[in-house]
């Protein structure tokens, strides 16, 4: 491979992962999951002090949550929060954690991981999914488990001291691999899994720095809300954390998919639209359907990549796309070639599939061009 192609695989490896992430809504997503995690978070901090009692002095547990909130918060934010803590101790200590709590915290939270089931199933491109009988038994495991995750961090200060730290980052790794393995209603590599996790946590460790960088210097929060500047500080924090975890999950798809492998073919080639509706169009002749996913496969070429060419055939009113599958809206032989290609010089496609025998039948048929319809095209 020379290095022209070595840069066009590159260039188009990147322009598809900055397309796929445009493309699932990122930013979105992470407002959508900020939003759910605050309406669980209450009874879930209920929940973490009410556990924090059989393990750790009381005391010494809200000593060790204020230390870890004031690397994040402005003092002013740090002071709310803290007497909104104590103010929910003490209401723990003369009403114990009911029913209803536990009801409610499992209603928010089922809302939640129901939310990002389905985000990571659209990262992940995922067409199956779960019957709701493995949905509630997987989903009730996780509300089980999440409030002991919660209150690993402040237990390991207490019992591994300098190794915390690295503990800490260690579980948050395990966690996000274990999301993204098991959230997705598919099989998902663990190598694949296992370096998003990875990748995720370095870029958690970084947006950490970052974000008490900035909450410790730009003192512009604390200014004009005051004590409430914890909320929006609170709401940003939240908002990256999410925004990292799809991210990783993006990256895990990328490396499954192994987008720089595929065939390197220039979008803009000139040739490449009549050539995927011809491909298409014999698929319909012989009766096929033609899923986009399967399709991608068959040509060895980015799956993103092919859906942005099918959004402007679909644009220009050829063809229509509808859950995943490619259909005509006209008959074949009401496609003129003309219209998809200008009378340009031709231009080789690359090796891809039945490229030979396309370019083989459109050389021989440039004499009447502008009369050959797509139908033409394919039974000459």
């Amino acid at each position: 491979m020379n290095f022209k192609n070595i840069f066009l695989s590159f260039k188009i490896a990147i322009i598809t992962f900055l397309k796929k992430l445009q493309k699932d809504d990122l930013l979105l997503c992470a407002q959508g999951l900020t939003f759910n995690t605050l309406l669980t978070l209450v009874p879930l901090l209920g929940l973490v002090l009410s556990i924090s009692k059989i393990f750790i002095p009381q005391q010494k547990f809200v000593e060790q949550v204020f230390i870890n909130i004031a690397q994040y918060l402005t003092p002013e934010a740090t002071k709310k929060v803290m007497d909104t803590i104590l103010e929910l101790v003490k209401k723990l200590e003369t009403f114990p954690l009911g029913k209803f709590s536990l009801i409610g915290y499992f209603i928010m939270g089922l809302g939640l991981l129901f939310q990002i089931e389905e985000i990571l199933n659209r990262i992940f491109e995922s067409s199956k999914r779960r019957n709701f009988i493995q949905r509630i038994i997987f989903f009730w495991v996780c509300i089980t488990i999440v409030p002991f995750i919660f209150f690993m961090p402040v237990y390991s200060y207490f019992y591994l001291g300098k190794f915390s730290n690295f503990f800490i980052l260690l579980i948050l790794a395990f966690i996000f691999f274990l999301m993204y393995i098991y959230f997705p209603a598919k099989d998902v590599p663990k190598k694949e899994a296992l370096i998003g996790a990875f990748f995720s946590t370095i870029l958690w460790t970084l947006s950490s720095y970052l974000y008490s960088f900035y909450v410790k210097y730009a003192v512009g929060y604390s200014k004009v809300y005051g004590s409430l500047s914890a909320i929006p500080l609170f709401l940003v924090w939240l908002f990256v954390n999410w925004l990292v975890f799809l991210l990783g999950a993006e990256l895990v798809v990328f490396l499954e998919q192994k987008i720089w492998k595929r065939i390197p073919i220039d979008p803009s080639h000139p040739y490449l639209k009549l050539y995927i509706l011809y491909l298409l169009g014999k698929n319909f002749i012989e009766g096929k359907p033609c899923n986009i996913f399967e399709f991608s496969e068959y040509l060895n070429v980015s799956p993103i990549l092919l859906e942005s060419i099918l959004q402007d055939l679909e644009k220009d009113g050829f063809v229509a796309v509808r859950d995943e599958e490619v259909f005509f809206v006209k008959p074949l032989q009401k496609i003129n070639i003309t219209k998809i290609v200008g009378l340009n010089k031709f231009q080789e496609l690359l090796k891809l599939p039945e490229g030979d025998s396309f370019s083989q039948k459109l050389s021989i048929l440039t004499k009447n061009f502008s009369e050959i319809t797509l139908e033409d095209l394919i039974k000459s």
